[in-house]
C-alpha cells in the first residue's frame, strides 16, 4: 500500500489518483467504551473493580481476552468485504504509556496494535491511529477514559509533553508504512470545559481556547514531523470536533481536518423524514436538511475556505431503541453517507462494534457474557449512567437529575438554559458518579471465574457469535461501492 498524501482538497496516492478514506470506527478496542463493552463508567477504574475481585493477574487477562476477541482477521475481512477503505482506530493511551511511568512504553500496547494494522495491510484497508484518551484527558467525558470530569491536558504542560512523546514514538515505528493512512492528534479535543459541562461553560455558552489549542497543535505537528515528514496528520476542531473558526490556517502541507456529525434523527425518536426539536424550535429533517446541516458546518466551511480535503470522522444512528423505528434512523443514515458521498467527502461512521447499540455489528444479546452483564446494563438504564443512550431516553435517573437541577436554577437564581442545566448535572451524577457506584456491581458478576471461564465468556466479543445488522451493511455497501469512483 503506498503512502498517501493531500493534494488541494483531495487525498491521493503514489500515483496522484484519488484516494477516499471511507469505512467505520472501531471504539471499544483498545479504548474501551461503557456502551459499547456493556460497561458502567470509565476504563481505567473498571478494570480496577474487575482486579479487586479477580486478582491483578486474572483481571488483567479478563481484558486482554475481550480486547483479543473483540478484534480478529474475521472483523478485518468482513470490513474489507464491504468496501471499506479506513478504518479509524481509537487509542487510549494507557495501553502504551502508565501514568506512574511516563516515557516509558509497553511493548504489549504496540504488538497488540501492529498485529491488527498488519491484518488492514494484508486486506487492503488503509487505518487512522486515532488519540482517543490522551494523559490528562482532553476533554471531561468518559470516552477519553475520564473517572474524572476535569480536563488537566490543556493547562498542564507535562501531559502535553508526554502527547508529543508518545506520537514521536508512534511516529517512528510507522514511519513509512503506507497502511496507515496518517496520525489523528486527539479525539474530540474541548479546551475550555476544564471542570465539567456546566451551563455557563458549555452548550450555548461554549467560548473556545483558539491560542491554547493552536499551541499545542502546532507543537504536536512539528514534533511528529522531525520524525516522519511523509504520514497525513489529522485534526479536529474544538468542542468535540464541532468549531473550527479559530484554528490556525494550514500551516503545514499534509494535513485533513476532522469533524464529528451527529444529527438528531439518528437518534431519533420520532419518524423520518420529519420533525424533531422541543415544541416550538422544532426542525424538519430530511436528506435537504442533512445537506444543509452538513455544508454549514464549521468544518466542512473551514475545508471549503482553505482547500484541504475534510474526514468525516464520527457520525451514526442508533438502533436500540422502538423496533418500529429503526426504519425511520436507517433512512436517516442512508441520506446523510448519500449527502456525503454526493460532496466527496470522506468518512468513518461510529461505531463497528457494540453491545446493541449502533454497531455495524452487536453482541448477541443471547450470549453469556451479555446474561451475564444483563442485571447491570438494566440498572444502567434506570439511573441513566450511560450518557449516550440516555441522553435519548426516559429514565428515572433523569428524572430526578432533572428535579435537582431545577431546583439548583431556583436557589442561584441565575438565568442559564434549564435544559442545558439539567444536561450538566444529569452527566456528572449519572454517567460519573452514578455509573461508578455500579462498577462494583459489574465486577462482582464474575466473582470465582477462571481463565478457562474467561475464554468462554469472552468469545462473545468474538464475530463468529456476534450479530451483523444486516440492513444497516446494506445501506453501507451501497455507499461504500463508490469508493473506487470520484463523483
Amino acid at each position: 500500500m503506498n503512502l498517501l498524501q493531500t493534494k488541494g482538497n483531495k487525498i491521493v496516492d503514489s500515483t496522484g489518483k484519488t484516494v477516499y478514506l471511507r469505512g467505520t470506527c472501531i471504539g471499544g478496542w483498545m479504548n474501551l467504551e461503557d456502551f459499547i463493552n456493556a460497561y458502567p463508567g470509565a476504563e481505567s477504574t473498571i478494570r480496577k473493580r474487575i482486579k479487586e475481585v479477580l486478582g491483578a493477574s486474572k483481571g488483567e487477562y479478563f481484558f486482554s481476552k475481550m480486547i483479543d476477541n473483540f478484534l480478529t482477521e474475521e472483523d478485518v475481512k468482513f470490513i474489507a468485504e464491504t468496501g471499506a477503505t479506513c478504518v479509524r482506530l481509537p487509542l487510549n493511551y494507557r495501553h502504551f504509556e502508565s501514568d506512574d511511568d511516563p516515557f516509558n512504553y509497553k511493548e504489549e500496547g504496540f504488538k497488540r496494535l501492529e498485529s491488527i494494522v498488519s491484518l488492514f495491510e494484508k486486506y487492503g484497508v488503509y487505518v487512522i491511529l486515532d488519540m482517543h484518551a490522551v494523559p490528562g484527558w482532553q476533554n471531561s467525558h468518559w470516552h477519553c477514559d475520564n473517572e474524572r470530569g476535569a480536563s488537566l491536558f490543556w493547562t498542564h504542560k507535562q501531559f502535553q509533553d508526554r502527547l508529543l512523546a508518545l506520537w514521536q514514538e508512534i511516529a517512528r515505528r510507522y514511519k513509512g508504512r503506507g497502511v496507515v493512512a496518517g496520525y489523528e492528534l486527539m479525539n474530540e479535543p474541548a479546551t475550555s470545559t476544564p471542570n465539567g459541562d456546566h451551563p455557563f461553560d458549555f452548550f450555548e455558552n461554549y467560548k473556545p481556547d483558539w491560542e491554547i489549542m493552536n499551541k499545542v497543535y502546532r507543537r504536536l505537528v512539528e514534533g511528529i514531523r522531525e520524525v516522519d515528514s511523509e504520514h497525513i496528520i489529522f485534526m479536529e476542531g474544538d468542542r468535540y470536533g464541532r468549531f473550527f473558526s479559530g484554528l490556525d490556517a494550514p500551516f503545514a502541507p499534509n494535513m485533513v481536518y476532522s469533524s464529528h456529525n451527529y444529527t438528531q434523527p439518528g437518534f431519533g425518536p420520532g419518524p423520518y423524514p420529519g420533525h424533531y426539536g422541543s415544541e416550538g424550535t422544532e426542525t424538519y429533517w430530511d436528506k435537504n436538511r442533512h445537506f444543509r446541516e452538513f455544508y454549514n458546518h464549521e468544518g466542512p466551511t473551514f475545508c471549503r475556505k482553505h482547500n484541504v480535503p475534510l474526514l468525516v470522522g464520527e457520525f451514526g444512528s442508533q438502533y436500540h431503541g422502538d423496533p418500529e423505528q429503526i426504519p425511520d434512523r436507517l433512512r436517516s443514515m442512508d441520506d446523510q453517507i448519500s449527502v456525503y458521498n454526493e460532496n466527496n467527502v470522506n468518512w468513518t461512521t461510529w461505531t463497528y462494534k457494540d453491545a446493541g447499540v449502533m454497531g455495524w455489528v452487536t453482541l448477541d444479546p443471547e450470549s453469556e457474557y451479555m446474561q451475564i452483564v444483563k442485571p447491570v446494563q438494566r440498572m444502567k438504564r434506570t439511573l441513566g449512567a450511560e450518557n449516550f443512550v440516555a441522553m435519548y431516553t426516559a429514565c428515572p435517573g433523569r428524572e430526578k437529575s432533572r428535579e435537582l437541577a431545577d431546583l439548583i436554577l431556583q436557589v442561584s437564581g441565575e438565568p442559564f438554559n434549564p435544559v442545558s442545566n439539567a444536561q450538566g448535572l444529569n452527566y456528572a451524577a449519572l454517567t460519573g458518579y452514578a455509573a461508578a457506584i455500579l462498577q462494583p456491581a459489574y465486577a462482582k458478576r464474575f466473582q470465582g471465574i477462571s481463565e478457562d471461564d474467561i475464554d468462554r465468556i469472552m468469545s462473545s466479543f468474538h464475530f463468529k457469535n456476534c450479530v451483523i445488522n444486516k440492513d444497516y451493511i446494506a445501506i453501507l455497501k451501497k455507499h461504500l461501492s463508490c469508493n473506487s469512483a470520484e463523483k
